[in-house]
């Protein structure tokens, strides 16, 4: 036999070996052991099958999440305001989101939100849009979220026997008549658990929940000069009123008393003297009382009338020396910086 075939041989023989070295050696292997090792080996084939599996499952749960959240073509836009005005009752929120949703949206226009953010931008309640943005909620739905400032109805401006809603800056909201979204009650609910009571708005005092304690929510009207004072812009513009301004101003002013729903409304139809310069040029009404509130001072500071401050100060105490009664009571002149006049019924301060 040749070297070469010797060698081979040899190789065989010894591959053909070790499986009986292995046996051998396994047959020395205490019984214990054995069995603590075939255990091991077990639970190692079960964690590699476990991690095969969940791997498997969690592949599949992405791919059926994925799948979930491609949308067709025509889903079905819906907008939310984030976050909403706590003001704001249900129908006029619904109705400003309706609004703006553009005929033929859909979710996966790559221009959905900046056209929603343009709608939005010129929404006649809408002040300030900060950012747009589409998600999808928990069940998967289509939502734009639109995150902005909204204006608030803060009185009424009557003009040729029409009331206007308006915001603080003047800009009309609607009218009376026709706004039918306006908050014009409030109800205090109270939270689930025993918690604190909350504020919450509605258009109509129908949908107020049965049992909870709901009032009307107050509007001071500011009457405007029907000849002198131009007419009611369009829906979502400033009213070009200087003296609608002024009331507007004196309507702040009065609306964080105590006694502000005692205050019907507010004259300032002889503002700046335009009427007549003998008469005051700001004035307003509780029931069939009527108080005299002059003018604001120039705002250079350099002026005569008496601060804004002080007679408000002044009203302060007449009201709490009537038990902060204001409808009934003798008519008050606040152009006059001492009201401790016996006409008036107020007695000289620090007595």
């Amino acid at each position: 036999m040749s070297r070469k075939a010797k060698s081979i041989h040899r190789r065989a023989a010894g591959s053909a070996n070790r499986p009986l070295l292995l046996r051998r050696w396994w047959a020395k292997v205490p019984h214990e052991r054995r069995r603590a090792a075939a255990g091991i080996a077990r639970r190692l084939v079960l964690l590699g099958a476990l991690v095969a599996l969940v791997g498997g499952g969690m592949k599949w749960l992405e791919g059926h999440v994925l799948t979930g959240l491609q949308d067709p073509l025509n889903a079905p836009v819906r907008v939310q305001l984030d976050p909403r005005p706590g003001w704001m009752p249900a129908e006029l929120v619904r109705s400003i989101s309706q609004s703006l949703v553009y005929e033929g949206a859909w979710y996966g226009d790559k221009d959905l939100s900046e056209r929603v953010y343009h709608l939005a931008a010129a929404n006649p309640w809408g002040r300030r849009v900060r950012a747009v943005r589409k998600y999808h909620d928990v069940g998967g739905r289509c939502v734009v979220l639109v995150d902005g400032e909204f204006r608030q109805p803060v009185a009424l401006a009557a003009w040729k026997g029409r009331y206007y809603f308006v915001d603080e800056q003047g800009v009309r909201l609607g009218d009376s008549g026709r706004c039918s979204q306006v908050p014009q009650w409030v109800a205090s609910i109270p939270a689930p658990g025993g918690g604190s009571a909350r504020r919450v708005y509605f258009a109509e005092r129908s949908q107020v929940p049965a049992g909870a304690r709901a009032w009307r929510k107050h509007y001071m009207i500011i009457e405007l000069n029907d000849e002198l004072d131009p007419a009611a812009p369009a829906l979502g513009k400033p009213w070009d009123s200087k003296a609608l301004r002024a009331g507007l101003r004196l309507v702040k002013l009065l609306a964080s008393r105590r006694y502000a729903r005692q205050i019907s409304r507010l004259d300032v139809r002889n503002y700046a003297g335009r009427v007549s310069r003998n008469l005051e040029h700001l004035g307003f009404w509780s029931g069939r009382t009527y108080i005299k509130f002059g003018r604001f001072p120039h705002p250079d500071g350099v002026d005569w009338v008496v601060p804004p401050q002080r007679k408000m100060a002044n009203l302060d105490r007449y009201v709490a020396l009537h038990d902060g009664r204001l409808v009934g009571t003798t008519g008050l002149d606040l152009q006059i910086d001492n009201l401790n006049d016996s006409t008036y019924g107020m007695r000289p301060e620090g007595q």
